[in-house]
Order: structure tokens, then C-alpha cells, then sequence
């Protein structure tokens, strides 16, 4: 009988595709990313990724106004958001701007300044960087993470069975230290160097949708960009709870409302007159 069951259980979670999770690489420069040129249907859930790893169309030669959009699982989508549902897909059809969606799970401001350290600027003409306040101190400590956490598998497992019990028997993380995260300043410093804008969202926890106000960490950022002269975009009273699968992730409708807050700045933060830019030369 257990036999039968456990039979079952494995057939039922491949058919949720639960053995084509995306797969990652790690990285001696910003920790991990996800490997290029992936197409896997987890369950329901499409999941591209370009020939650079990132959850985006192919970027090629620039046509018009490209912006970069950087963050972690909250604009990456993850496995909870199909491609076509992604704020950066809806907001790239919205205004017709070349959007790149930069980011990975758990990344911070350090780690999408090693990517582009790493690999320039793509020729974008702005920044956009949408991150919560638990990134304020969100800093690289290149633990292993790929092949390790079962977020970040290196490889498919032989059995769908094991990426549920990886879940339940892996154990959080300790906190890195609280020291705020380099990457904000070297960020506004980049797009200052470059000439091009930057701008931040500020994308608000559930329990900060609860208090009415973000938290002192995301005062803490708020506090760092306003004395940098950096605009933010505080997106607290544009969120409800019922666009979020739990206290920091959105759903689609989170995503198209993110969308929304996205396709309304950026014809003003990248007007159609815009000229592009030579990207940061590639890291030897």
C-alpha cells in the first residue's frame, strides 16, 4: 500500500511538473543565476530565460528606449508567476520600452552590481530598481545556495518526490550581518557616472501594508536615497493584501498592479527623445 502511494504521489507531482523546476549556476561574481536559454513548464507556470540567464526576451541590438529593471524573486516572478503574467512583460507591452528583467531569488543591490560590473549596462538609458526593505542589509555572503537549497536546484532530480521532502528537511539561512548593503550607493553612483537615471520602488511587505508605513529598514533606505537625491516610488498605498501568495511575494494580480505602477513612470523616466548610452565595459 505505501508502495502504491508513494507511486502515485510521485506520477500526481510530475504531472504539477514538480522535477522542472528552473535550474541555477553559482557564480564567483554575484553568488548565482539562473542558466541561460531554460524553457520549463512548472506545473502551469512557464519559465524562460534568455542567453544572458535572466528571465527576459533575448536582448540584442537596441531598437529604442531599454530600461533595466532590477530585483529579487518579487519582480523575477519565480515559480509562482507564468511568463506572460511578469510586471515586466506587462509593462513592456503597456509602453512599448525594451524592458530587462535583472534579478534572481534572494538577490540584493550587491549582487546586481556584480552582475553589472560583470556585464555593463546593456546599453540601457535608466535604472529601476524594485526591492523591499528587508534589502537593506541585503548583502553577498556566497554561501552555497545552488544545488543545496531546493529553491536553486543545480540539476532535475531523478525523483519529484525528493524536491518535496528537500523542503521540508532544509533549514533557513542564517541572517547576514546588518550592514547596510553597498550595492544602493554603488547603484546611484553607476547611473550618475553613466549619465542615465535611476529610480527605486519600494515594494512593501505585508506587515508593513498592515502598519501603514514601511519598517525601519526601509526607513533606513528611504533616509540613504533622499540624501543621494534618488527619487523612490512608494508603492504602500497601491498594494493590498489580496495581491500577495504570502508576506512578501505577488500574485498576478500584485504583478499586474506592479505593472501598472511601472508603465506609469517610465514614459517619464525614459522619454521616447531618449538617446542610448554605451554600456559599462564586461569585468576582466
Amino acid at each position: 500500500m505505501l508502495l502504491a502511494a508513494l507511486l502515485c504521489a510521485e506520477l500526481w507531482l510530475r504531472v504539477l511538473g514538480r522535477r522542472d523546476h528552473p535550474l541555477f549556476r553559482a557564480d564567483a561574481r554575484y553568488e548565482y543565476l539562473m542558466l541561460p536559454d531554460q524553457d520549463a513548464h512548472y506545473g502551469r507556470i512557464r519559465y524562460r530565460t534568455n542567453a544572458l540567464g535572466l528571465r527576459s526576451p533575448p536582448v540584442g541590438a537596441k531598437r529604442g528606449r531599454r530600461v533595466l529593471i532590477i530585483g529579487d524573486s518579487v519582480i523575477n516572478g519565480g515559480q509562482q508567476t507564468t511568463q506572460d503574467s511578469l510586471a515586466t512583460e506587462k509593462a513592456a507591452r503597456a509602453t512599448g520600452i525594451e524592458l530587462v528583467n535583472l534579478s534572481a531569488g534572494s538577490w540584493g543591490t550587491d549582487n546586481a552590481m556584480a552582475w553589472i560590473r560583470a556585464h555593463g549596462l546593456l546599453d540601457a538609458d535608466a535604472l529601476v530598481v524594485v526591492l523591499s526593505s528587508h534589502d537593506a542589509y541585503d548583502r553577498m555572503t556566497f554561501a552555497p545556495v545552488v544545488g543545496v537549497h531546493p529553491s536553486y536546484p543545480a540539476e532535475r532530480p531523478l525523483l519529484a518526490l525528493s524536491t518535496v521532502i528537500d523542503r521540508w528537511r532544509h533549514r533557513p539561512a542564517v541572517p547576514s550581518p546588518r550592514r547596510f548593503a553597498e550595492g544602493w550607493r554603488a547603484l546611484r553612483d553607476t547611473a550618475a557616472a553613466r549619465g542615465i537615471p535611476l529610480m527605486v520602488l519600494l515594494h512593501p511587505e505585508l506587515g508593513e501594508l498592515a502598519m501603514g508605513r514601511y519598517d525601519d529598514r526601509g526607513t533606513r533606505i528611504l533616509d540613504s536615497l533622499s540624501a543621494w537625491h534618488v527619487p523612490v516610488l512608494r508603492s504602500l498605498d497601491r498594494m493590498d493584501s489580496t495581491m500577495y501568495t504570502d508576506r512578501i511575494h505577488l500574485n498576478d494580480r500584485g504583478q499586474a498592479t506592479l505593472a501598472l505602477l511601472l508603465a506609469g513612470v517610465l514614459p517619464t523616466l525614459v522619454p521616447a527623445h531618449t538617446f542610448g548610452h554605451d554600456p559599462l565595459p564586461a569585468a576582466r
